[in-house]
């Protein structure tokens, strides 16, 4: 059967990307974040097929290169300078989402302390 569909210039469309990402026969921990699902048997990084950042390689997304560099420069500056611990006292971390447009923590403590420079 062959379906198809319109959708009107102007619609607006919100995909739903948590679909992909917790797809039970995709991941080996779909509900919950865990890095070893992106870990082979050997410990070694894999990217699965059910990773899909950046419009999933079905058309480039520009910014992509800077995302990435921006990523990856912020969070080094953080940790380099601060020294981010759980608090011991706030008890198990809730991992439960808040689910809005999108999928945000519940708010939650950090106990940040600045590094001391040698």
């Amino acid at each position: 059967i062959l379906f198809l569909l319109f959708i009107c210039q102007g619609t607006i469309v919100v995909t739903n990307i948590s679909s992909v990402l917790n797809e039970e026969g995709q991941w080996k921990f779909p509900h919950e974040f865990n890095p070893e699902n992106f870990l082979n048997d050997q410990g070694e990084f894999v990217k699965p097929e059910a990773y899909l950042p950046f419009s999933a390689g079905v058309r480039m997304c520009l910014g992509e290169a800077l995302a990435r560099m921006e990523v990856f420069l912020v969070t080094v500056s953080l940790l380099r300078k601060f020294r981010f611990t759980w608090p011991e006292d706030a008890g198990e971390p809730d991992f439960t989402p808040l689910f809005g447009t999108i999928q945000t923590p519940k708010p939650y403590r950090m106990k940040i302390q600045l590094r001391e420079t040698p």
